[in-house]
């Protein structure tokens, strides 16, 4: 089964001294690799006896996304999980979506913190703490600003803060004007187009799926998008693109995705949409939609 950690259990060494010390076996805990769980941030707003300060949790936060690593667990592990995150007694096992960075989206397990354990205020962690969560972070190659954001109650910051268009939304044609006056350059990412008619769709690598390079733009949100508004557009360009929501993915047309998008100024992780038909389409075999 797939786990989703985001804290403390991202440092293999302080899940195993909390196991030597309850003499429990770990079992089966291995990382599958760096993911994301999106439209939340984190937040420390539970405190902790074990930990003598604020514990981390995570709440909805439309536009940002939780660094954190995706794990296969057998059920020896998931005992031990459960009994150190205190499952039913002060953290909840939730069943999420998170993100790979190939655009995949895989169902999970994690932990937040039960409604009536949140103190309605910021809980100071410990230095102790956040320096176990930004080990373990930076171990599996992920960044520590939500933490240092989170750990310091600034508020959390859009991330990814750009948007990678490659159809109706590119400068230029039928929909751009709803990405406002953003800054973009043009980029490219790993994928096939499609040709569904009046607009194209983004299939990434999988069965079926031809290996090529998509063209697009890279939109810059962060300067632009201050205060919040990232969310408010990304709910329009949900609806736009017929996304339903994590729970819902089987009913939606596309889905918000995150992907490694190349531009001229490096490469950065970037929101964009996938198609999730799978009916046989016309592949745009340049990678480029040009519109009518």
């Amino acid at each position: 089964m797939r786990y989703f950690g985001y804290g403390s259990n991202l440092d293999l060494e302080d899940l195993r001294r909390y196991c030597a010390r309850r003499d429990l076996a770990l079992g089966r805990f291995e990382a599958v690799g760096p993911a994301w769980l999106p439209d939340h941030a984190l937040a420390f707003h539970y405190y902790s006896h074990g930990r003598g300060g604020g514990a981390l949790d995570v709440v909805p936060a439309r536009g940002s996304a939780v660094p954190g690593v995706l794990f296969e667990v057998d059920e020896g592990a998931r005992r031990v999980l459960d009994l150190k995150e205190g499952a039913g007694s002060r953290y909840e096992v939730r069943e999420v979506t998170v993100l790979r960075e190939d655009g995949s989206a895989e169902r999970a397990f994690t932990y937040m913190v039960l409604p009536e354990f949140r103190e309605g205020r910021h809980v100071e962690p410990t230095t102790e703490y956040v320096s176990i969560v930004r080990r373990g972070l930076e171990a599996h190659g992920m960044p520590s600003e939500p933490l240092d954001d989170a750990a310091a109650n600034r508020r959390p910051r859009p991330l990814p803060d750009e948007i990678f268009v490659y159809g109706t939304l590119k400068r230029g044609h039928c929909r751009a004007h709803l990405l406002g006056e953003t800054l973009a350059e043009e980029a490219e990412i790993a994928g096939e187009l499609v040709d569904l008619g009046a607009y194209p769709g983004l299939r990434l690598a999988g069965p079926g799926v031809q290996p090529g390079v998509v063209h697009g733009e890279l939109h810059r949100t962060r300067l632009l998008h201050e205060g919040g508004d990232l969310a408010e557009l990304l709910q329009h360009l949900d609806e736009v693109e017929d996304f339903l929501g994590w729970d819902l993915l089987d009913g939606s047309m596309y889905h918000r995705a995150l992907v490694r998008a190349r531009a001229a100024s490096g490469t950065r992780l970037a929101w964009t949409y996938v198609y999730r038909g799978t009916e046989p389409r016309p592949v745009i075999e340049d990678g480029v939609w040009r519109g009518e």
